[in-house]
């Protein structure tokens, strides 16, 4: 939208500005000062509210889509600097349309028609223009040029997919950039959860394939020790203890070999061992030491989600929102040099989620599906697109593949742990799955 009849501002690049991961611009009604908002996207730009002169207060658009509120966030938390950015637009307008005004006149007309809103200084202005991540201090070496960082936009295929209250199922992948963990402080021992509340800094919205699933792992290893390893253990512990240790297993070894059946075996081990034999006892009594074997928990298991999608464009639109889905993913798990090119950072991460919207009334895909299982932040291992899939070349006229098969796998950053699902009812279905 380059601009629209009576109205200040367009969306070129002195109108715009960055801000939680997406670009925007502003519209000033000539006549009554209303500041429409846009979000710029490479296809269609969208309305997504109007700050109303009068009441000062943003009325988001209900047609627009911001399918986990965080842009609506953002925007109520910056009023006042979208309300300045609107300012300098209407001072653009008018000294564009009025050549012979001085730039403190436009200004002072420019409050006249907003209401006094005034301008941000260019520092702060700058600093609106920051998208936030809410990540803290980060890696002090400067990504190399041509990387992006944020803005990768929101992107629904097919365009059909109904995403408002009571639609469709949908999955959505975030983008988000990189977080290390920290070491816990305040008395704990280990390392800190991840931050989760994050903003993204793009988003693929998708319809739920089939055969999807999760498979949760533990490790468990066979162990075995030994009655003479347990002996030499309880002395070792016994002997930290501080208690007479000696005594103690020396008393546990005469009860032992006290049994006329336990004291022969322990001469034939002990015969077989100076002999460099192990397997005198077995062949002379057909007995074997007690290995106690069992099994001991080792650690846990990651879990890793692989998915499919056949995407056919049914339309221009369609096909270039194909295109910007594949860049999605190919560009951001790319890993990302430094300046110097001394380093390499670690690529964005993701943050999956099945959404139920049918029969819910919690506004647009706000809720996780919760008969469904929930995800940890993941990063990509592998992504791949067959441009063939149905065998043969196929393109459109304007050279877009008549269908692309996209596969992606995902491993999850962290192992799932008994307290991630929390408490449930004592009675009844509880209220999700979980992980």
């Amino acid at each position: 939208m380059p601009t629209k009849d009576g109205f200040y501002g367009r969306d070129n690049t002195s109108n715009t500005f960055q801000g939680n991961g997406a670009k925007w611009f502003t519209l000033v009604d000539k006549k009554l000062g209303d500041i429409d908002l846009y979000e710029e996207l490479l296809d269609d730009d969208k309305k997504a509210g109007t700050i109303f002169s009068n009441t000062g207060k943003l009325n988001f658009n209900p047609n627009w889509f911001d399918a986990d509120n965080k842009h609506k966030e953002f925007l109520n938390n910056n009023i006042t600097k979208l309300k300045s950015l609107a300012n300098e637009t209407v001072k653009k307008g008018l000294l564009n349309d009025n050549p012979d005004l001085t730039p403190e006149a436009a200004g002072n007309e420019a409050n006249k028609l907003t209401k006094g809103n005034k301008a941000l200084t260019s520092s702060e202005q700058e600093e609106g223009s920051k998208p936030t991540n809410g990540m803290g201090p980060e890696f002090k070496s400067q990504p190399s040029p041509g990387t992006k960082e944020g803005g990768f936009g929101v992107h629904v295929f097919p365009s059909s997919l109904r995403t408002n209250s009571g639609g469709q199922d949908f999955l959505k992948i975030d983008m988000m950039k990189f977080l290390p963990t920290k070491t816990q402080q305040k008395g704990t021992v280990g390392v800190a959860d991840r931050q989760t509340d994050r903003k993204s800094i793009g988003s693929v919205i998708l319809p739920i394939p089939g055969g999807i699933r999760d498979a949760q792992q533990v490790s468990w290893n066979q162990d075995q020790v030994t009655p003479w390893e347990l002996a030499k253990a309880n002395l070792a512990m016994n002997l930290i203890d501080g208690d007479d240790a000696v005594q103690k297993v020396t008393d546990a070894v005469q009860t032992a070999l006290g049994d006329k059946g336990t004291g022969d075996a322990a001469g034939k081990l002990i015969a077989g061992m100076a002999a460099g034999s192990q397997n005198i006892l077995t062949r002379t009594t057909g007995a074997v030491m007690n290995p106690n074997m069992e099994l001991l928990f080792n650690g846990p298991g990651m879990r890793s989600f692989a998915f499919a999608f056949t995407l056919a464009p049914r339309s221009q639109n369609e096909a270039m929102t194909i295109i910007k889905i594949i860049r999605f993913f190919k560009q951001g798990m790319a890993p990302i040099r430094s300046k110097s090119r001394l380093f390499l950072k670690s690529p964005h991460t993701f943050r999956l989620a099945y959404k139920r919207n049918g029969h819910m009334d919690d506004g647009i895909g706000i809720k996780d599906h919760p008969f469904l299982n929930k995800f940890k932040e993941c990063a990509m291992d592998s992504f791949s697109v067959d441009y063939t899939p149905n065998g043969q070349y196929s393109t459109y006229e304007d050279g877009v593949m008549t269908s692309y098969n996209i596969t992606m796998n995902f491993r999850e950053m962290n192992p799932i742990y008994n307290d991630d699902y929390g408490d449930v009812p004592s009675q009844g279905l509880p209220a999700e799955i979980g992980f």
